[in-house]
């Protein structure tokens, strides 16, 4: 890991962790090519996607 993290870095980590979780225990590393960015992109995106409806479903 870099020795300097930015903020975004910060930021977005825990917004990045499902995906991340799931490439672990699938033993996907990051040198894997494009599979460990294509795997964690559609993890974090099926999570979040269903969280946010989960959220506006009990806000209307």
């Amino acid at each position: 890991m870099r020795e300097n993290a930015t903020i975004s870095d910060t930021v977005a980590k825990p917004f990045l962790l499902p995906g991340t979780v799931v490439c672990n225990a699938l033993g996907i590393l990051n040198n894997s090519g494009d599979y460990s960015h294509l795997v964690r992109m559609l993890v974090n995106s099926l999570i979040w996607t269903v969280a946010g409806v989960i959220v506006m479903a009990f806000l209307a």
